[in-house]
């Protein structure tokens, strides 16, 4: 009898090991889309409802823009989703929310491509940021979102099939302790839901690799990615997002010894004169900006860097006996400030986008490009409106 269900219990293992290892390779090659599904606007103050119907982007649309993707070579879409709304309202509201996301799912799945569905909690509702959904795991909040998880796992597995994922949270903001006795509630209710579902997990600090390399224990369950976002160095990526430290910063070069530092100095000091600020405001801000370019001139930061980054990576997953294959770069970009009317280097933005993914693959690991359209200065599309990449884009990920 025990020698029986040892058998059984092993068959069982051995078969979702299959299919894990089937469907982790069905994702290699990723787009993340946010302008369908992920801002959801909100009714004039003094309400703090949701706008009704949430998400209205056309299917005809959404289909070139995916079928676009795949000719392109890309196998998986990362589909962000806002919570909010499906956390917010329930009968029959909800209900229509259900259908809507299953249906974005099946239409992407229509187009010969994966996806993963990634709850990405918006800045659109101040009570339902990341921050507040993720305060702790006896929170109501966080037990409405175990609820809202346990509905769609069981929706999307009962799609029975192999190219579709869920992850947990994007970004969650806690630090890794504080995380992960949520994301062990999580993962419980899901797999009670969902036994086999392939599951996209962070591990805190905002997504970064300091959060995943902290994660242990999970590693036994074929039926998970590991997901990481990596925006390094921020003063190259992130120069001129507004309300971010870099946001000020206007032609900080890659590789950080790229070009002469005065360069950036000279832009910065230009764009930090136009700002609508005080003098001291002003001043305080060459101060900031200044001391940011130095410290990136003298971290050296180059492709030697990502690949350093990355080979930490692939040391945690060695020592928890994940694959690499079963290792996501969740999210990687870079600001195009020609879209702000700002000065900036293609060609050292493009060089960043193929070392960065090229690393990844070295390494074994999948990834995802951050982000097709929507996000001013992010967005890879040609021109606003067009379903088709940037091609020096596509030539820096290296499809065609």
């Amino acid at each position: 009898m025990i020698g029986a269900l040892t058998a059984f219990v092993f068959a069982v293992f051995h078969a979702g090991a299959v299919q894990a290892q089937d469907a982790a390779r069905e994702f290699r090659r990723g787009m993340g889309m946010s302008h369908v599904m992920a801002w959801a606007p909100l009714e004039a103050a003094p309400s703090k409802s949701f706008v009704f119907p949430p998400f209205s982007y056309p299917d005809d649309a959404f289909e070139n823009e995916l079928r676009a993707l795949r000719r392109t070579g890309f196998d998986f879409v990362r589909f962000a989703v806002d919570p909010g709304p499906f956390l917010q309202w329930q009968g029959s509201r909800r209900d229509y929310l259900d259908r809507m996301l299953i249906a974005k799912v099946r239409q992407i799945l229509a187009c010969d491509l994966s996806v993963i569905v990634d709850f990405h909690p918006s800045d659109m509702h101040p009570d339902y940021l990341g921050a507040k959904i993720a305060a702790g795991p006896d929170t109501p909040l966080f037990k409405e979102y175990l609820r809202l998880l346990a509905r769609t796992a069981g929706s999307l597995d009962a799609l029975h099939s192999l190219r579709v994922a869920l992850e947990i949270m994007n970004e969650p903001p806690p630090r890794a302790q504080a995380w992960r006795p949520m994301l062990d509630a999580a993962y419980r209710t899901i797999r009670k839901q969902a036994p086999r579902l392939l599951l996209v997990l962070d591990g805190g600090e905002e997504g970064n690799l300091e959060g995943t390399t902290q994660l242990d224990a999970l590693g036994d369950d074929p039926n998970i990615l590991f997901s990481f976002h990596y925006y390094r160095p921020w003063q190259f990526t992130h120069q001129g997002l507004a309300g971010h430290a870099a946001q000020y910063l206007t032609d900080a070069p890659y590789p950080a010894r790229a070009r002469p530092i005065e360069e950036s100095i000279a832009e910065t000091a230009a764009t930090i004169a136009r700002a609508n600020l005080a003098p001291s405001q002003k001043l305080q801000a060459e101060r900031t900006t200044r001391n940011a370019l130095e410290s990136y001139r003298a971290s050296s930061f180059d492709r030697a860097t990502i690949k350093d980054d990355f080979d930490r990576v692939a040391r945690w997953a060695r020592a928890h006996a994940v694959p690499m294959h079963r290792v996501i770069l969740g999210e990687f970009g870079a600001m195009n400030n020609e879209q702000r009317g700002l000065p900036t280097r293609e060609d050292e933005r493009l060089r960043w986008f193929a070392d960065v993914r090229e690393e990844a693959e070295a390494h074994g690991f999948a990834w995802a490009a951050w982000v097709h359209s929507g996000s001013i200065g992010f967005s890879l599309v040609k021109q606003p409106g067009s379903p088709e990449l940037d091609p020096a884009i596509v030539s820096a990920l290296g499809l065609e």
